[in-house]
């Protein structure tokens, strides 16, 4: 069952609800998971990408406004991470990500990501045991949902078995990147600004004039970013790569994202 936007905002409010609902879910997504790697074997599958791209460069393509075409299509020959609606673009690059990862289960858009032509198209058993998945190159993975925002949220070193939630996507790509082993991994398009934020009190503060992604949004409301949980992701994702020797910098061009250190994009293109 999917809950509107108007009712989650509502349940999410009381705190003993969103604790209990976050177990629950996390709960039925477990065994959902293990019911369905019984079959599919998806932890097998990821576990060959483990360390397989040692030593190489990657970037991360977020869907921030500032990002462009012509970013892309100079990237397009290099080994990329996209996830959501970034397909939204496609009718305007050939650049497609090398890896695709699905992770909300409110985006209601199944039948595109049913019919991508995608090398690896990784997919949360949250969005899975919602939607179904008939797509040849998916994958399955277990995302493990936590509440509370932390300064020692975990960062997986084995996404065969779960890979950690933080109220964005990107930090799922990141752990990714890294358990594949690339050692430089760049980001883009990760602007960081958003049109509904919730505040430290988990009140939802609105901004006028900000564009959430870089194409079009049908429901630009539905999204609700936490940004200090975010924040607090970010950090813990920089200090991963800082004591494991791995390079991680944010090429977005402007934007609000300032965890990561900064170069510029065509200076490393």
């Amino acid at each position: 069952m999917i809950l509107n936007a108007k009712t989650r905002k509502i349940i999410l409010a009381v705190p003993f609800s969103r604790e209990l609902c976050n177990l629950i879910v996390n709960f039925l997504n477990k065994r959902f998971y293990k019911k369905i790697n019984q079959v599919k074997h998806f932890d097998k599958k990821i576990l060959k990408l483990k360390d397989s791209k040692h030593g190489k460069k990657c970037f991360i393509v977020g869907n921030g406004p500032s990002l462009t075409i012509d970013q892309l299509n100079t990237i397009k020959n290099e080994d990329c991470f996209g996830a959501n609606r970034i397909y939204k673009l496609f009718d305007k690059t050939e650049w497609r990500p090398k890896y695709y990862v699905i992770q909300d289960k409110y985006d209601t858009t199944k039948g595109i990501y049913e019919n991508l032509n995608i090398e690896n198209l990784f997919v949360s058993d949250f969005y899975w045991k919602e939607h179904g998945m008939s797509n040849p190159n998916a994958i399955c993975y277990h995302i493990n949902r936590t509440l509370k925002q932390t300064n020692d949220l975990p960062f997986s070193e084995r996404c065969e078995c779960f890979i950690q939630a933080a109220s964005t996507v990107t930090f799922t790509m990141i752990q990714l990147a890294c358990y594949m082993g690339y050692n430089e991994i760049y980001l883009i398009g990760m602007d960081h600004t958003y049109a509904n934020i919730t505040n430290d009190k988990g009140v939802i503060v609105k901004k006028r004039n900000i564009k959430n992604h870089a194409f079009d949004d049908e429901r630009p409301n539905e999204v609700v970013a936490n940004i200090s949980y975010m924040e607090a992701a970010y950090k813990i994702a920089r200090k991963y790569c800082e004591t494991h020797n791995i390079i991680i910098k944010n090429a977005t061009i402007g934007g609000e994202l300032e965890i990561f250190e900064r170069c510029d994009f065509w200076k490393i293109v």
